[in-house]
């Protein structure tokens, strides 16, 4: 099989991952027995609902007024939250949170709360929980990062140059489609419209930061290496270098927030890399970077 038919399949495989990793994915057996899997995002059980498991990494496990869990309610990184009149049938765990219970709640199994760094009190845990979880983002976007490398090298490197050429176009980018996205989903929650809109565009703003955090990182490595032509070594030495910053207290995930801002804004402003820096118009010559090739 040639490599142009491989291709559409592996990024149908690359889109499908993303949808599952952002939206989570829910399996029914039938109309009794649904579980549901979410990472990055919370889980919430709706009332009166009925669901048989649900686990969240990285994100709360919420379940409403008399909606039921029959068997296990998992959160990694988050608390499992019983409102009233909520029921676990299982267990109820809570990895680096906790299990919260309101009144009239029943958890029938064990409920289980671990701190995994208790011992350093509430500020070292809060620190230490955050930069694990920091380190895992980096570590989830550097493997596709070497995936894409591989796959999309012309996009990638399209993106890095973007931000090269025109950082203060791709941050404004960055900034507006923040402030976009925002405003539509308070606009249009709870409608129709925003049931059928909403997940795709949050399916839509978690590839394109998934992209811009990649670019971030090449474009760093390719401020320590300006001059190495092959990718690689420069994307894993900034991927690096952002695991430092990762873990300087407050000012590090700031730092990465405004970072990936910039790469999220060139992978807009660059049209997910099918358009070549050079054909961006400059209106802000002052602020803009001084033109390199493509390439680098």
């Amino acid at each position: 099989m040639s490599w142009h038919k491989i291709k559409p399949l592996i990024l149908a495989f690359f889109a499908a991952f993303v949808l599952i990793f952002v939206t989570g994915v829910a399996v029914a057996n039938n109309e009794s027995d649904i579980h549901i899997f979410k990472v990055g995002t919370d889980i919430i059980v709706p009332e009166k609902q009925i669901m048989t498991d649900a686990v969240a990494i990285s994100g709360n496990v919420t379940i409403l007024n008399e909606g039921q869990v029959t068997n296990d309610a998992v959160a990694i990184g988050g608390d499992v939250i019983l409102k009233p009149n909520a029921y676990v049938g299982g267990d109820a765990v809570a990895i680096g949170g906790q299990v919260i219970k309101e009144e009239g709640a029943i958890v029938d199994g064990s409920e289980v709360a671990i701190v995994p760094f208790e011992g350093f009190g509430l500020f070292g845990t809060l620190y230490l929980t955050n930069a694990f979880f920091s380190l895992l983002s980096l570590v989830v976007v550097f493997a596709f990062g070497v995936f894409l490398l591989l796959l999309l090298p012309g996009h990638i490197q399209s993106i890095t140059a973007t931000m090269y050429q025109h950082p203060f176009k791709s941050g404004m980018w960055g900034l507006g489609a923040i402030v976009a996205i925002t405003l539509f989903i308070a606009l249009f929650a709870g409608s129709v419209f925003g049931f059928l809109l909403i997940p795709i565009a949050h399916l839509a703003f978690a590839v394109a930061g998934l992209l811009g955090a990649i670019a971030t990182g090449l474009w760093i490595g390719k401020k320590v290496f300006p001059h190495r032509e092959t990718a690689f070594i420069p994307f894993v030495v900034g991927m690096l270098i952002l695991a430092v910053i990762t873990l300087i207290p407050i000012a590090g995930g700031l730092i990465i927030l405004m970072l990936n801002l910039f790469g999220f804004g060139a992978v807009l402003l660059s049209r997910v890399g099918t358009v070549e820096p050079e054909k961006i118009k400059k209106r802000f010559d002052q602020l803009e970077g001084t033109i390199q090739p493509s390439g680098t």
